[in-house]
């Protein structure tokens, strides 16, 4: 049962990126990307203290802020370096270098938790890694400063859930979107002289949208990685290069081809076998 909850959140949470990706492709348009991950993360924070207000849950109280302080540093610049590859390329190649992270879960957790993961979660990452090339198409066309920023994203991404990974144990998912809301908004004030005149009120439902998907899109993980060991279950969240493609097809004309739904069946098969135990 705690398989199926943390599989469910985590492509409730895949989702959400790829939401996110479609809002930042339409807005990236009228609005640069430091405005929009300044505005993203205002009403992240708003959005997330409502919520703990009405709840109950609203504190600052936590034993582990430096920990929350170097999740959010890393999502931070994690969603940096993402919007700015949504802008500059394709959406699905964009989600695809993003999710690049589950490659790299197991090596930091390696390097950082002394962890060695078990053969089927490197087994099912590469084989699901395999599937999201075939699903982005990344392979036909030269690499462009948006992909490469996509890479740095995939990297902050992978530290990042490697955080949560540390955090689960004693943190609700809640206090966790709460000092990462926070934390990124404070990183982001340093924005502050160079987005406050970029607002228009014509984009502030997409912006509130944005925030919310984007905090959901981090709750849904880290409720996922309180049910489950994270490297088991990261590969679900290739799953949104998946939605990401449906949606390039349907909002942009983008080609779905059958390699393309060839390589979605691949990263299904993947994220199965790396839930294979030993």
């Amino acid at each position: 049962m705690q398989n199926l909850r943390s599989v469910a959140n985590i492509m409730l949470s895949a989702l959400m990126f790829a939401l996110a990706g479609v809002i930042v492709k339409y807005v990236s348009s009228e609005m640069d990307i430091l405005s929009l991950v300044f505005w993203r993360n205002m009403f992240s924070f708003i959005c997330v203290v409502l919520v703990g207000f009405f709840s109950g849950q609203l504190s600052f109280k936590s034993e582990r802020k430096s920990t929350h302080a170097l999740r959010a540093l890393f999502t931070f610049f994690a969603l940096l370096t993402y919007f700015y590859a949504v802008q500059n390329t394709e959406l699905s190649t964009a989600v695809l270098l993003q999710q690049t992270s589950p490659v790299f879960v197991p090596i930091i957790a390696f390097l950082v938790l002394k962890r060695l993961s078990d053969r089927y979660v490197w087994t099912g990452t590469m084989i699901g890694f395999l599937g999201v090339a075939f699903t982005s198409g990344v392979g036909t066309h030269n690499l462009n400063k948006g992909d490469l920023s996509g890479i740095i994203s995939g990297i902050m991404g992978g530290a990042a859930t490697i955080t949560i990974w540390l955090m689960s144990d004693t943190e609700s998912p809640y206090r966790q979107m709460l000092f990462f809301s926070l934390y990124t908004l404070i990183y982001s004030l340093v924005f502050l002289p160079w987005v406050w005149d970029s607002f228009t009120l014509s984009l502030l439902p997409f912006l509130i949208v944005l925030g919310i998907v984007t905090t959901l899109a981090q709750f849904f993980l880290s409720v996922a990685c309180s049910y489950a060991s994270t490297d088991k279950i990261v590969s679900w969240t290739y799953m949104s290069v998946v939605f990401a493609a449906l949606f390039g097809y349907v909002g942009w004309g983008e080609k779905l081809t059958t390699g393309m739904l060839a390589g979605m069946l691949l990263i299904i098969i993947g994220a199965q076998i790396s839930q294979k135990r030993v």
